[in-house]
């Protein structure tokens, strides 16, 4: 006997919700054990990485550079990071003829543009905020930054890498970040790694686009074996552009001394005379400011659709033509779905050739990993950090919404009634 294509579906649909009762029971947190706080290894940065949900990303607060005539690259920005709940304060873009040639710092070097040093002002603007309002870090983002728009819990994942490579994952410290770091270089075109120091790599991660994706970087990959989906963390020897990074408020004493007092001998022992990633780079290099970055970068960086010109305010380039809009280096960016996201659709991918174009807003989870020591005979495993129960019974909730989503296709229903609690809840 032949079944109909109405028992056909519902045979699927029942298998789904089998799947969903599994996940449930396999993912679902028991009870820990009484156990002191001094036997779990990870307590303590478990209790502060959540702080990285608040408005500001776990940091003091995120500036934003932006020039004064570009209100199209500021409602970029407010919008991006309202979906994603967040909040940036804008830091005013500096135009060349607004910086009189006496205020440049002694070794600038002659040969770069005013252009390149009114851009350097800027981002020191926007560090000089940071001691002069006493924060204990910020964020600074230029203007055509992007963002995936899981990149609360991408953060809550670099956190627990950065804390594991300070040492700092069963101590308190000021900041879910932990409390050693001057530079977090989250978005980047390319880095070098200390390879004499650990790195931390990631378990599968579902934000990683594959290679072929990644944005064209100017340095070669760390020399460390990467399997796909997978994202490392190191102590930076060297990276390059500036698109959105963080800074601790002692690094932004040190970078407003190395950059614009000059303490004696200063900048003559590192050549800091050049742009601001240029400059940023040496200073890690040489340990005078201790810096952590991610591989890929977390970040990335979008174009507006319309003249080409418009997409940089230092460069001008591609004069007369008309371009689309585009975003590199995200999986899942957010300005290109801020559409879909405010209509409440799944979220689509920014290439078509990947495991899941589409996907259903939600906390993927935090990434466990390992700490690694690069030896003659390959790496070798330093500590392995576990993910927290409760992290994972979040991360299982996505896949359950993401088995509702398929059932509701077949049902001709909407996810929203069938799940409306926790689809709110994964919107967030």
């Amino acid at each position: 006997m032949s079944l109909s294509s109405s028992q056909l579906r519902w045979g699927r649909v029942l298998l789904i919700l089998l799947g969903v009762l599994a996940l449930l029971y396999r993912f679902w947190p028991v009870p820990p054990n009484q156990i002191s706080i001094t036997q779990h290894p990870h307590d303590w940065v478990w209790d502060e990485i959540p702080i990285i949900e608040n408005q500001t990303l776990g940091f003091g607060k995120v500036f934003a550079i932006n020039l004064p005539n570009r209100p199209d690259k500021r409602d970029n920005l407010v919008l991006g990071s309202s979906v994603c709940n967040f909040q940036v304060e804008f830091v005013d873009g500096v135009i060349p003829d607004a910086i009189p040639p006496k205020t440049y710092p002694y070794n600038w070097n002659p040969h770069h543009t005013p252009s390149e040093y009114a851009a350097r002002r800027a981002h020191l603007n926007g560090i000089r905020r940071i001691v002069e309002q006493g924060l204990g870090s910020g964020v600074i983002i230029e203007d055509d930054a992007d963002w995936d728009i899981n990149i609360k819990t991408q953060l809550q994942s670099f956190a627990l890498a950065i804390r594991g490579l300070q040492g700092t994952t069963n101590s308190p410290t000021s900041s879910p970040y932990g409390d050693d770091w001057d530079i977090l270089w989250l978005g980047h075109c390319g880095l070098e790694c200390k390879t004499n120091l650990p790195y931390y790599q990631s378990a599968d991660d579902p934000t990683v686009p594959e290679a072929r994706h990644f944005l064209p970087y100017w340095r070669e990959p760390p020399p460390v074996e990467r399997p796909d989906r997978s994202r490392m963390v190191c102590t930076a020897k060297d990276a390059v552009c500036t698109s959105f990074y963080a800074v601790s408020y002692h690094g932004a004493q040190k970078l407003l001394a190395a950059l614009s007092v000059n303490p004696s001998g200063l900048a003559e022992e590192i050549d800091i005379g050049a742009q601001m990633d240029v400059a940023l780079g040496r200073m890690c290099g040489h340990g005078y400011l201790r810096c952590f970055a991610p591989y890929p970068a977390i970040t990335g960086t979008f174009r507006s659709a319309g003249a080409a010109e418009k997409g940089s305010d230092i460069h001008q380039e591609g004069e007369g033509d008309t371009v689309s809009f585009a975003s590199w280096g995200m999986l899942y960016s957010t300005m290109l779905n801020v559409q879909r996201l405010l209509r409440g659709q799944p979220i689509k991918a920014t290439w078509g050739d990947v495991d899941k174009p589409m996907m259903v807003p939600e906390h993927i989870g935090v990434r466990e990993g390992k700490l690694y020591m690069k030896t003659k005979n390959g790496p070798q495993i330093v500590e392995t950090v576990a993910v927290d129960e409760k992290y994972r019974s979040r991360r299982a909730m996505g896949m359950v919404i993401e088995l509702f989503i398929e059932a509701s296709s077949l049902l001709h229903s909407s996810p929203k009634d069938i799940f409306p609690a926790e689809w709110e809840v994964n919107m967030m």
